[in-house]
């Protein structure tokens, strides 16, 4: 008679609990019928698989190498149930994932719609907030996974942060027209935040340190400092559209301005990022994956990767020395001929 599936995951037990009582117990079996269970193996193997004692039960040599195969066989049938379950899951199922405000505008709206179009049956939820919030919600099992800066998250012990590919540059910026916009030279940090602040989100401690420094020293010129951040917004939409609208300046990695760096309502101020972000992928240590969860995660690294290229590609577009090359080579040069009489050329 072939060997079954459920005498590998009892013999596998019986070694791992040291006890046939401990055992039955895991296996939701009585301990009479898991001895007999085993009992018939030995039969026939003609040879114990485990020794008895009053402790307990420890396996024989051959016990050793029959549990050594049957671990191996039962991750290979795991393996391929999980396959049968997963595919079956792609055809309808849900799936919950989250992102700080950056990582959510940059990429991860791009990777569900994608994943939504591509499994129309499976319900697609996606979560916007700060670190804090999203710990919590991945902790409930709310989310199966979030993305945001890895370095809010790096000490807690229960959780497993995977690295991101990239890391992407921060840039401030501010509506067309806007006073900096005119200025000659570099603008620095300390430059910009003499200007009203729009956060996107609750700054974290990485980020606010750096920012009140610069702070500091642009308001030393001032009469009055105003606060940092002068408007905290709940997403990087509402931080770009007040900053459109107003001299308010904020800052987001590229990929969440493309659209209005290229329609020209936004403009790029300083000429260096003012912070870098390099993303992590969270998820609960030790939470199996979903065979849907997992398939969602490669569109959101598929893309991160996207977004990387698109932010490569705008900074080459839109870098502010750029930008004043371009205008002076657009406007008119004023001379004077040998008369003396002014004249205009053009490059």
């Amino acid at each position: 008679m072939p060997l079954e599936l459920q005498q590998l995951r009892q013999v596998v037990a019986l070694a791992e609990h040291g006890s046939f009582v401990r055992a039955a117990a895991a296996l939701h079996i009585s301990q009479p019928a898991l001895s007999r269970s085993i009992q018939g193996l030995e039969r026939r193997f003609g040879s114990d698989l485990f020794q008895r004692n009053r402790s307990g039960v420890v396996p024989t040599d051959l016990g050793r190498l029959y549990i050594e195969r049957a671990r191996d066989l039962l991750r290979m049938a795991d393996e391929l149930e999980g396959e049968a379950i997963g595919h079956a899951a792609l055809r309808t199922g849900r799936v919950a994932i989250g992102g700080g405000p950056y990582p959510t505008d940059s990429f991860l709206c791009q990777a569900t719609a994608r994943f939504a179009e591509q499994f129309p049956r499976i319900s697609v939820q996606l979560h916007s907030g700060n670190s804090d919030d999203l710990v919590r919600m991945l902790r409930s099992r709310t989310l199966d996974f979030f993305v945001a800066d890895a370095s809010l998250v790096t000490r807690e012990p229960d959780l497993e942060v995977t690295p991101m590919p990239t890391r992407h540059p921060v840039y401030f910026f501010a509506r067309t027209g806007h006073p900096l916009t005119g200025r000659a030279g570099v603008v620095r940090a300390a430059d910009v935040l003499t200007w009203p602040f729009a956060a996107p989100a609750r700054i974290p401690p990485r980020v606010l340190d750096p920012l009140l420094t610069a702070h500091r020293e642009g308001s030393s010129r001032l009469p009055a400092a105003k606060p940092i951040p002068a408007i905290e917004c709940s997403g990087v939409a509402l931080a770009k559209r007040i900053a459109s609208v107003s001299d308010v300046v904020t800052a987001a990695p590229l990929s969440c301005i493309a659209e209005e760096l290229e329609n020209g309502r936004i403009v790029l101020l300083a000429t260096e990022p003012w912070l870098h972000l390099q993303y992590g992928l969270v998820s609960l240590r030790g939470r199996p994956w979903t065979h849907t969860a997992e398939t969602l995660r490669e569109f959101v690294f598929d893309a991160e990767r996207d977004a990387t290229q698109l932010e490569r590609r705008l900074l080459k577009d839109h870098a502010p020395r750029r930008r004043a090359r371009s205008a002076r080579a657009k406007s008119p040069v004023r001379s004077r001929n040998d008369a003396g009489v002014a004249r205009t050329e053009h490059d």
